[in-house]
């Protein structure tokens, strides 16, 4: 197919596509010049180590270049007459020597660069090779593609070096950039044969096109000349029309000679006939005549058509081939009495069958001759159809019966929009009789007092009295007590001198409808469970108190509120029990959010509310706290009390978002922040953040690269025993000092680190620092503390975390006594065989375990028996509360659990002498926080150790 194609082409091919493919080659010429000049400078930005083979061959490129430059400049120039096969042959000629010229500087980057420089690795040659192919392919992609043999010259003599480089030189380290070079060779190389296929076809379909250009318009001068000989056929005929209108001239003449004296004596006779046959075509009358004695019967029809008949009473089969059976009988028997003299004239009304369709007629006759004994000669009558009159008594009655029992109500008013007559469904509907309603105006029977109903039936009768016309839906209160939804529509009658005559009206009942629609309604905008508003209505109506115009919602709060450990109680009663703890949850919400705009429920265990701040009602603080004071008193669930808690995100209009999403997102974020805390709490969004987060950095793109380039650097905070005065230890905390951005905190990138998890990449930073700050601290003397490490649930999950400690302890030659890692009590929830495994093999390494801000997350008790737990910490969000009566029974409670089951208690987050008072009161002597010392560099934490070997409290 390819073949056959550039055959076409070629032989297609004039001086304008010659000229257009040699300026196409001379500027992929002069990109192939860039593209090596740029892959040169690109190596000398890097390495400053001279290359004879690199500069050499260069120059020779430059000089081939410039001559097959100057060589097409030349024939464009000169416009030499010359076969297009030998200049096709020229082209692919320079392209074959620019390919195998860049297959030798691919052997030369590859083979003679690296003896050159020996600084250079693989990655680094295939970069080289890959950034000088690139450019040439993508720009031979551009210009070249029309001639796909000519991109073959280039790329098979190019990349064919390359690709075997790949396989001569192949790495396990570099493996991924291999493969990744050939299938970007093999996809250019793919896109070009697609292009050129694409083109070629093009091509073939122009020439095409033009062939069926030039068929059009032998076919329109085809057409040309037809019409010519069609106009000289048309003339011909025109002239031979001209002969016989003249012909036919004389010849009426001379027939209208004729004709005159018979038409006098024929218009007196003409003159009575059309008045009888006016008569009776006005009246829908037909004549008849009855010759008894001969039996026969002539009907003369409007047209003065005659038609006879053979008619014999005696024979009933003879009459009944045109009348109805069932009229047959009725018939005859009217007919013989009038026959025997009985009556004055035979008159009836029955049907005959004409054009096969039986019709109603009404036939009038006498017997005008008879003999002296009685008997009848001969009768005489008419007969007129009555179709249409009996069709309009049917549906005259139809109408009535359909006015009498349809199912919607009907009404027919006078002029003065006064009723005339109601059918009975009307009286049902309304619950009126139809005595009560007639002559009574429309409005008579329905509540005007109302000022609303007033302006609408003024509305409705202007409306009618403009228009004749009324359709709509109206909610009525009658006199009769009933108050119903109802569809009207009214019609206007007009006379055939357009008078204003009555008025119909139709009404439907929508009542039940509207019900069921409410029920609708309600199904689509609340969740059945708990009686309120659903996600849907909720995300509606915060749309719409945005975008509130009235300024009722300058200033308002969206809080979204959780249920902590909901997911806990549910797996430990029922979903059950977890519904009736939904509902009950729902019902303090409406009861404690009464001034709330809106109280919603999302899904699963999270709610939300919106305040208005702009009504001058309680600060929102102050709600948020009412909020949780109510959820202090205890739930009863299948008989038990069950005391919960909440957290609370908040977000304020306009100050922390103008759109949904945003505002939304943020009350979301601050309520992860409060679930972060412990629960119990309320959480302001903060807009600390948005100053780096709306420089439009992509903050995920960012913490890639300082993994990827070690910008995370590991801080050191120190931990105090207050009964030695003695340093038991450091946490180690990463930090990120950002080379543009300056410091980012930890609660901004760390939560990213989790979602995208890159935190188990910056985990394995934190070891391997802390394992070779713990070897240099070693070497200096000091080892008589422990590092703690922070660990997350994706680093256990994972399944490499023994084997990257064990890495990181023989790298650095240190044992697992100077380890200790922090577990969240998240990270003990699922896969507790996993958990236990692990647990297990770093107590083998003689690891200590340390259980991370207890009291704040789960609090499963089972988790300081079930697991091998060394330290407890207890968490700053505690320690900061000291002061208060009941945070510090909590902080109590949790020290003496500790020590009677012998695991050692580590207070965080100290920072004043009343909490150290209180603690080393209550037996907790291991502490940390700012009042000692805020996380310090290696350098400075070296220098406290030094400073710090006794502590003075």
């Amino acid at each position: 197919m390819m073949d056959v194609q550039d055959e076409l082409l070629s032989q297609s091919m004039n001086a304008l596509q010659v000229k257009s493919i040699a300026d196409h080659m001379q500027i992929f010429l002069a990109w192939v010049l860039f593209a090596s000049f740029f892959d040169i400078f690109i190596y000398y930005l890097y390495f400053n180590d001279y290359s004879n083979y690199l500069n050499n061959w260069f120059f020779v490129l430059i000089g081939i270049i410039t001559t097959m430059i100057l060589s097409i400049s030349y024939l464009k120039k000169n416009q030499i007459e010359t076969n297009n096969d030998k200049i096709d042959a020229l082209f692919q000629f320079f392209c074959l020597v620019i390919g195998t010229t860049l297959g030798i500087g691919i052997c030369i980057i590859y083979y003679f660069l690296k003896i050159e420089n020996s600084e250079l690795d693989h990655t680094q040659v295939i970069v080289l090779s890959g950034l000088l192919l690139s450019i040439t392919y993508v720009i031979a992609l551009t210009y070249l593609v029309e001639r796909f043999s000519y991109f073959l010259c280039i790329f098979l003599p190019s990349a064919l070096p390359a690709i075997c480089a790949q396989l001569l030189f192949l790495h396990d380290a570099f493996y991924f950039y291999s493969i990744i070079t050939t299938l970007w060779f093999s996809t250019i190389f793919i896109s070009a044969l697609m292009s050129s296929r694409m083109h070629n076809r093009l091509k073939i379909l122009n020439n095409n096109n033009t062939i069926l250009i030039e068929q059009s318009k032998r076919h329109l001068n085809e057409s040309k000349e037809l019409q010519t000989q069609l106009k000289k056929e048309f003339n011909r005929t025109e002239e031979i029309k001209n002969e016989l209108q003249l012909n036919n001239q004389l010849l009426e003449q001379k027939v209208k000679e004729r004709v005159n004296d018979l038409k006098q004596i024929n218009d007196r006779l003409e003159n009575h006939q059309a008045n009888l046959d006016f008569a009776h075509e006005t009246a829908g009358i037909n004549s008849w005549i009855w010759d008894i004695e001969k039996r026969t019967f002539e009907i003369a029809k409007a047209n003065n058509e005659v038609e006879f008949r053979q008619m014999n009473l005696k024979h009933s089969n003879n009459i009944s081939e045109f009348i109805h059976p069932d009229d047959l009988s009725h018939y005859k028997s009217i007919l013989i009495n009038h026959i025997k003299g009985k009556t004055d004239r035979f008159e009836a009304i029955y049907r005959i069958k004409k054009n096969d369709q039986w019709c109603w007629i009404q036939d009038i006759g006498r017997v005008i001759v008879r003999k002296t004994n009685n008997k009848p000669l001969r009768m005489v009558g008419i007969h007129r159809n009555i179709q249409k009159e009996k069709s309009d008594q049917e549906k005259l009655k139809l109408a009535a019966n359909v006015f009498k029992h349809v199912a919607e109500g009907i009404f027919v008013l006078d002029s003065n929009l006064c009723y005339l007559e109601v059918n009975q469904f009307f009286e049902k509907l309304l619950g009126y009789k139809q005595e009560d309603v007639i002559g009574h105006h429309l409005f008579d029977i329905t509540v005007n007092n109302d000022p609303y109903a007033s302006k609408t039936y003024t509305k409705m009768t202007k409306q009618l009295i403009e228009t004749g016309e009324f359709d709509s839906e109206l909610q009525i209160e009658f006199t009769s007590g009933k108050k119903l939804v109802l569809w009207i529509h009214i019609n206007v009658i007009h006379d055939e001198k357009n008078k204003v005559v009555n008025y119909v009206g139709i009404i439907t009942d929508l009542t039940d409808r509207k019900k069921q629609e409410r029920k609708l309604s309600y199904l689509k905008h609340y969740d059945i469970l708990t009686d309120l508003p659903n996600r849907f209505y909720f995300k509606q109506q915060l749309h719409n108190y945005l975008t509130d115009y009235s300024n009722l919602f300058k200033h308002f709060a969206v809080l979204r509120i959780n249920i902590d450990r909901f997911k806990a109680f549910n797996d430990s009663l029922s979903q059950k029990h977890g519904d009736e703890l939904l509902k009950k949850v729902a019902q303090r919400l409406r009861l404690c959010c009464a001034n709330a705009s809106l109280t919603a429920y999302l899904n699963n265990d999270d709610f939300a509310v919106i305040y208005n701040l702009s009504s001058g009602n309680i600060p929102i603080h102050q709600q948020t706290q009412s909020i949780l004071q109510a959820f202090k008193h205890p739930f009863e669930v299948n008989g038990q009390d069950q005391t919960i808690t909440i957290s609370i995100g908040v977000a304020l209009f306009p100050e922390h978002g103008l759109h949904l999403d945003s505002l939304d997102g943020h009350a979301e974020f601050a309520l992860d922040e409060a679930k972060r805390l412990g629960g119990d709490t309320v959480k302001f969004y903060s807009n600390s953040k948005i100053p780096i987060l709306s420089q439009g950095i992509n903050l995920e793109n960012e913490l890639r690269k300082a993994i990827k380039e070690r910008h995370l650097s590991v801080n050191y905070q120190p931990k105090i025993c207050i009964q030695t005065n003695r340093i038991y230890g450091f946490e180690a905390l990463v930090r990120w000092q950002h080379p543009t951005l300056g410091y980012i905190a930890p609660d901004i990138f760390i939560p990213l680190a989790e979602e995208t998890n890159l935190i188990s990449d910056i985990g394995l930073i934190v070891l391997n620092e802390t394992c070779k700050q713990i070897h240099q601290w070693q070497a200096l003397g000091f080892d008589h503390f422990r590092v703690s490490i922070n660990i997350v649930a994706q680093q256990i999950h994972r399944g490499h975390l023994v084997e990257d400690i064990d890495y990181a302890l023989k790298k650095y030659n240190i044992s697992g006594d100077m380890l200790e890692l922090e577990l969240t009590e998240s990270s003990l929830l699922d896969k507790s065989e996993q958990v236990d495994q692990l647990l297990l093999q770093l107590k083998d390494r003689h690891i200590s375990i340390s259980l991370d801000d207890f009291g704040t997350g789960y609090s499963s008790l089972s988790y300081l028996t079930s697991y091998p737990i060394d330290v407890l910490k207890i968490d700053k969000s505690f320690i900061s509360k000291i002061g208060r009566e009941k945070d510090e029974a909590i902080v109590n409670a949790i020290i003496a659990m500790g020590t009677a089951i012998g695991i050692t208690l580590v207070a965080e987050g100290v920072e004043t002498k009343e909490q150290i008072d209180f603690l080393e009161r209550h037996g907790c002597y291991i502490l940390q926080g700012f009042y000692f010392s805020k996380p310090l560099t290696s350098a400075e934490s070296t220098q406290y150790l030094e400073q710090h070997k006794l502590i003075t409290i």
